[in-house]
């Protein structure tokens, strides 16, 4: 069997399948996102049609060649909504952070940008939640969001910047006090001054 070279594509229908040489494969279903999505396709050494997706590579279906033509050709778990349960896993997930109400809807455009790798996602933001203080997930959160940063690895990132410790704050030194801040009244103090004859007597040994 030759195999097709990867670059060849197909639109994906509405019914989540795709033609081929007058058949219809089947590709999980939410494939379909209402735009003109491509799939790029391949023929494998053992003769079975390999369906990926055209930006990540990911497989995405991988199906027997059928050997007539108008047949359709299905796996049963494409049926299934992979959807459901997803809603709640991000629920689960928000109820890990200090303010849940900020982080569902980050964790939800994180879903609405990355669907087909939502589980993953949540899954590499709950390792980074497990060993963090809630200040540093906090500071995170509000950094990513501040900055439009939808995906588990920048808030990792993000995390693990705010978990560092910080240096200890050096305190500053003592204001110097000049001596126009002294009570004025001490520059008035004179030093007591001796006559001469008072000093010549100590130092000859005799008394004055």
């Amino acid at each position: 069997m030759n195999s097709l070279p990867p670059s060849i594509t197909r639109t994906v229908r509405k019914d989540n399948t795709i033609w081929y040489e007058g058949n219809r494969y089947s590709v999980p279903l939410g494939t379909y996102d209402g735009t003109d999505k491509q799939v790029s396709i391949q023929v494998t050494e053992m003769g079975r049609l390999a369906i990926r997706d055209l930006d990540s590579g990911q497989l995405l279906a991988e199906h027997p060649l059928a050997t007539g033509n108008g047949q359709l050709v299905q796996n049963t778990n494409h049926k299934r909504d992979r959807t459901k349960g997803i809603a709640a896993y991000i629920q689960t997930v928000a109820e890990a952070f200090p303010d849940p109400t900020a982080a569902s809807p980050f964790l939800n455009e994180i879903y609405n940008r990355k669907p087909r790798y939502i589980r993953d996602q949540l899954q590499l933001i709950q390792r980074a939640l497990e060993p963090a203080e809630p200040d540093a997930v906090t500071k995170a959160l509000g950094y990513c969001i501040k900055h439009r940063l939808y995906r588990a690895t920048d808030f990792a990132d993000a995390v693990e910047h705010y978990k560092r410790p910080r240096p200890p704050e050096i305190p500053s030194e003592a204001p110097l006090k000049l001596l126009s801040d002294q009570d004025q009244s001490k520059r008035k103090v004179k030093p007591q001054i001796r006559e001469f004859d008072a000093y010549k007597a100590i130092l000859t040994g005799g008394q004055r």
